[in-house]
């Protein structure tokens, strides 16, 4: 039987649920940066930030906005691994 180490183990998980680094920096810096407090991050894959309010006036300046959000996030990562953010009204 051949032992994982925990580090090892804890990186395949987090690489199946895509729990990337990018993501925690992402969550970390939203609403400060970002300044929308009614726009909640629903998740992160290949580069799409998905996101969801129950705000059309949210979902509109979140649009008008998205190209600065992003190019402040990609800065905060140090990479332009954030390729764009869906919006989502509930």
């Amino acid at each position: 039987m051949a032992w994982t180490q925990a580090a090892e183990t804890i990186n395949l998980l987090r690489k199946k649920l895509g729990l990337y680094e990018e993501f925690f920096i992402v969550q970390k810096v939203w609403k400060r940066e970002v300044g929308i407090d009614c726009v909640e991050i629903a998740g992160y894959k290949n580069g799409i930030i998905f996101t969801k309010t129950l705000s059309s006036v949210a979902n509109y300046e979140l649009t008008v906005r998205k190209k600065e959000i992003i190019k402040k996030l990609n800065q905060y990562i140090g990479s332009p691994k954030i390729k764009n953010i869906k919006i989502k009204i509930e």
